[in-house]
């Protein structure tokens, strides 16, 4: 009795209208440690129940008033009452009663009399069940609440995350991949990962999975997939059990075309300041172009026929020239990205040097340039239209630090960072690299300063002299080619910005090409319609092409050619149009000479930039394309193409 006794006091009621019984079950539960309550009838006990309920309950089940089976179902409608073990007692040993207590509510079943010593055993296994069952429904509470929480924090994740197998089909998909792809659920489990990211057209181009499967560790990486060109950054994790075998993969994605396009837009933002900041040396030197041409046209037209100078007419010739190098320059580094990538193997000495003469251009007379171009560069793999673009921002920040003048040095070379001296270039990996620096001898800037400049908006500029944007433009590009950047500065010596891309390993390809002869200006006796709303350009083709031997006819806007082009009998054989004209585009004028006559030869011409134009132009129907300025020569050449293709059909 001393072990029941050392046993925890579990608290049990007797219910019975037998004295005796009630009497005798106190004496031994008590000894055995329990703690005993009694009542002589159910009523009374089920007023108690409502209150407060014991760990155990013993009732008879004949008495009179509320009877055993009446106080089972009472205590099972309570709201802990269905958790407490009760055992039913009767001197009835029919099947029927047996059922009915069961159906009551019943925990187990007793028959009088009672062996009370025996039951001890039976009311400690009873306490015991009922203890595992609430442990057992706990955890499974616990179970259920964690499955909650973790499906809640599955959901509340604002990137595309799926759950994959071994063949990369989806186990699991939160709400944003349904909300993403327009798919609920049940239409998502199941299916390859690749149906949802690449449309159905089979695995994303650079899927990470092969690195995931061949490191057997997480990986990240850009993949471009879709119809319509998605652009996400994919993170594949294997999940592996104790065992170390993989059983699963989370696959993480998320859409970048939003992030891109806002990038994509701050460089253009950030180029147009540039410009600006350049507009004033831009100008200066197209006046002092226009003032070429214009004296030279004066003295040629002064002068008798006989006493006309050459050197005139290649003084104006030399001055178009440079005019149009720098107005292409211009429309090359302001145009806006088309492609999401438009990188290729680059030369980063060709890059400078057809930056430079901008920079001379653009930048204050008081700023002398000292260019340093390594011999044997290696290639990069780079856009030039951002290298372009961290070269001026570099070189427009360290002009307007040196407000009194100064120089600015571009230096190029090969570099190689060993893993000894990773130390000396932190954050860059070792291997081999073409390092770009950019110094100035400008008021340079302190410790406080230095640690801020790659922050978007942060300037020390007064307020309209700059925006903040143009070194961090520069980090995210560098950023992008997988390049670093590091700056040194001091107050009053300078600043050096040194910019390293991974190198492909071989050298660039930098030799000039060789000097072309000049081209041919063939000739022919078809008629020419031309169509531009420019009166000197008009004239100018007119007067060309007629002593070329054409028969040239000139409209001066698209209305007037599709009425002369239908009048005429027979139709030209070839239109040469601008594209951007008032009343009617070039893109339409085109449109409607097609429908008018399907075999129509239009040759188009535009002096915006664009490396799509020539492309979107021969789509639309156009025989060929040529941007302005263009020399004559050319024309010709390609005017003579098309009338000779359409000669040969």
């Amino acid at each position: 009795m001393n072990s029941r006794a050392a046993r925890p006091p579990s608290k049990v009621w007797v219910i019975d209208d037998d004295e005796t019984v009630l009497v005798l079950a106190e004496e031994v539960l008590s000894a055995a440690g329990f703690r005993v309550r009694t009542f002589t009838d159910a009523a009374s006990a089920l007023t108690a129940a409502e209150r407060e309920l014991p760990d155990i309950i013993v009732v008879d089940v004949i008495m009179p008033g509320v009877d055993g089976f009446d106080f089972c179902t009472g205590v099972r409608r309570l709201p802990q009452g269905a958790s407490v073990p009760i055992l039913v007692v009767t001197c009835l040993e029919d099947t029927a009663s047996i059922d009915q207590a069961y159906e009551a509510g019943a925990t187990n079943f007793a028959t009088k009399p009672l062996n009370w010593e025996i039951e001890i055993h039976r009311l400690d296994y009873m306490l015991r069940a009922a203890r595992n069952a609430s442990d057992l429904l706990q955890k499974e509470q616990e179970t259920r609440l964690a499955k909650e929480e973790w499906e809640r924090t599955f959901d509340s994740i604002n990137d595309i995350v799926n759950v994959l197998d071994g063949d990369l089909r989806i186990l699991r998909a939160n709400r944003v991949t349904q909300r993403v792809f327009a798919r609920p659920q049940e239409a998502i489990i199941g299916r390859y990962c690749h149906e949802l990211f690449n449309a159905g057209q089979g695995v994303c181009p650079d899927c990470p999975m092969a690195r995931v499967l061949g490191a057997n560790q997480s990986v990240v990486a850009e993949v471009k997939c879709g119809a319509a060109g998605g652009l996400f950054e994919m993170a594949i994790s294997p999940v592996v059990n104790p065992q170390g075998q993989v059983t699963h993969f989370v696959h993480v994605a998320r859409d970048l075309s939003e992030q891109k396009a806002l990038e994509a837009e701050l460089r253009q933002a950030q180029k147009m300041e540039a410009i600006g900041i350049l507009a004033g040396g831009i100008a200066h030197d197209f006046n002092n172009l226009m003032l070429v041409i214009q004296g030279s046209a004066e003295l040629l037209l002064s002068a008798e026929a006989t006493d006309r100078n050459p050197e005139d007419l290649e003084a104006i010739l030399e001055a178009a020239k440079r005019g149009a190098r720098l107005t292409k320059q211009l429309l090359i580094f302001s145009r806006k990205q088309t492609n999401a990538n438009n990188r290729r193997r680059l030369d980063l000495n060709s890059v400078l040097t057809n930056t430079m003469q901008l920079l001379k251009t653009g930048l204050p007379k008081s700023i002398s340039h000292e260019l340093h171009l390594g011999a044997h560069l290696q290639a990069i793999h780079a856009d030039s239209v951002q290298l372009e673009q961290v070269v001026i921002n570099l070189s427009v920040n360290a002009a307007q630090a040196m407000p009194g003048g100064g120089t600015i040095t571009l230096r190029t070379e090969n570099f190689r960072l060993e893993p000894a001296a990773a130390h000396a270039v932190p954050g860059l990996p070792p291997g081999d690299y073409v390092l770009l620096t950019v110094s100035d001898t400008g008021l340079g800037m302190d410790a406080a300063t230095l640690a801020h400049i790659y922050e978007p908006f942060f300037t020390t500029k007064k307020v309209g002299e700059g925006s903040g944007l143009g070194l961090a433009v520069v980090f995210g590009i560098v950023r992008e080619h997988k390049g670093h950047i590091a700056c040194d500065s001091e107050v009053g010596v300078g600043t050096t910005f040194r910019v390293y891309f991974p190198a492909l390993g071989q050298p660039a390809d930098s030799a000039p090409p060789a000097a072309a002869k000049p081209p041919a200006m063939p000739g022919g006796t078809e008629t020419i319609l031309v169509v531009d709303d420019e009166d000197t350009i008009r004239n100018l083709l007119g007067r060309f092409l007629t002593r070329q031997g054409y028969a040239v006819t000139t409209a001066a806007d698209g209305e007037i050619a599709l009425r002369q082009y239908s009048q005429a009998s027979p139709h030209p054989r070839a239109v040469i149009m601008d594209l951007g004209m008032p009343k009617m585009s070039g893109w339409e004028c085109l449109e409607k000479l097609r429908k008018l006559d399907p075999d129509a030869r239009v040759l188009l011409a535009s002096g915006y930039g664009g490396d799509d134009l020539e492309s979107r132009a021969l789509s639309a129907g156009a025989a060929g394309f040529l941007g302005k300025p263009y020399n004559l020569a050319n024309l010709s050449r390609k005017l003579r193409e098309i009338l000779d293709v359409r000669r040969e059909r």
